[in-house]
């Protein structure tokens, strides 16, 4: 539940609920001046609600009535008749986000390209509830951005509109206490018209040292995480070349037979949410700084070695261990090969 999105669309054949900026907003969607679909409709139901991905929603009555609002109003706006009543239709949205009509009209299908910036603005010029700004553009190419630890993303907005309307730009984000949000605001005024241009810097609070990374076969970026690796298949004769007292390390390190000593499977005996770095000073003794370090990090001297003796192959399980890297829960196999020493 955290973890979902912060805005909900739910409807049937009657109503359509709402839940806005993180469950501070909610009710039902009407017609302006009606207390409901049906009633402002005669008595018809709900066929189709569809949505792009600039927020432009339009609801389609079974009679072909339609109504249109931007997530985020409360009220949807009757518009002009399209489509006869009697006529079978459906609302689609093509490749190109684009609203598609398609009827059928004496028995053959017809597929018509719906307008909707044109149309709204028609339907709603002069009314007292029209929109308050003359343009707004902004950066955001994608509905919704997902930030990572350590991820930083900066989005501007620029909004004109008359003056003194008192027009603002608001960013919604969810899970805000994960994140720092630096503004800037630059306004001007020229002949009756007001602008304001909005910049927005967010970046998780986490700090990570990014640099894993693939998604899929696509490369992403280069990690350099503390991570560890395991064999699938409980092998144990390779060994760590570095130990930790050669890596500089402050108190004893974490270790496979520790982790494991509680009965934890190797999956889940060890991870971020149990890891603890040997480089900040404790407490307690310094420990056994000669055992091996089986931590492993792109620019540390530390790697594995194998025996020499005969081929063999070796399936590894590798995973993150800083915990301020991600908030998934990183992990990838691979495979090593190793060749034996010829014996003549």
């Amino acid at each position: 539940f955290p973890s979902a999105l912060s805005s909900l669309l739910m409807w049937n054949r009657e109503v359509i609920l709402f839940s806005f900026h993180n469950d501070t907003r909610w009710g039902y969607l009407h017609p302006i001046n009606e207390t409901n679909l049906s009633q402002a409709t005669n008595g018809s139901h709900i066929h189709q609600v569809v949505m792009d991905s600039s927020l432009n929603m339009l609801v389609k009555m079974e009679n072909n009535m339609l109504f249109f609002c931007k997530v985020g109003m409360e009220r949807l706006v009757r518009m002009h008749p399209w489509t006869e009543p009697g006529v079978p239709a459906a609302l689609y949205l093509n490749p190109e986000e684009q609203f598609i009509m398609i009827s059928l009209e004496e028995g053959r299908v017809q597929a018509q390209s719906y307008p909707v910036r044109s149309e709204s603005r028609s339907t709603t010029r002069g009314d007292p509830d029209s929109c308050p700004f003359i343009t707004f553009t902004h950066s955001m190419s994608k509905l919704t951005y997902y930030i990572d630890k350590g991820n930083c993303l900066e989005l501007w907005a620029d909004v004109v509109y008359p003056e003194n309307k008192g027009v603002n730009v608001q960013l919604l984000s969810n899970r805000k206490q994960l994140l720092m949000i630096k503004e800037r605001t630059y306004f001007e005024s020229v002949y009756g018209v007001d602008k304001k241009n909005k910049v927005m810097v967010t970046f998780n609070q986490y700090i990570s040292e990014l640099a894993q990374q693939y998604d899929g076969d696509k490369f992403v970026q280069n990690v350099d995480a503390n991570f560890i690796v395991w064999d699938k298949f409980g092998r144990k004769d390779y060994s760590f070349n570095a130990t930790m007292h050669q890596v500089a390390c402050l108190c004893e390190a974490q270790t496979w037979k520790k982790m494991l000593a509680g009965g934890s499977p190797l999956e889940k005996a060890w991870g971020p949410e149990n890891y603890r770095s040997c480089f900040v000073l404790g407490s307690g003794k310094l420990g056994n700084l000669n055992q091996p370090y089986e931590v492993m990090n792109r620019s540390s001297m530390n790697y594995l070695t194998f025996p020499s003796v005969e081929n063999t192959t070796y399936v590894f399980n590798v995973k993150i261990l800083d915990p301020n890297y991600s908030f998934c829960d990183l992990q990838a196999v691979f495979a090593v090969q190793t060749y034996g020493e010829k014996i003549w």
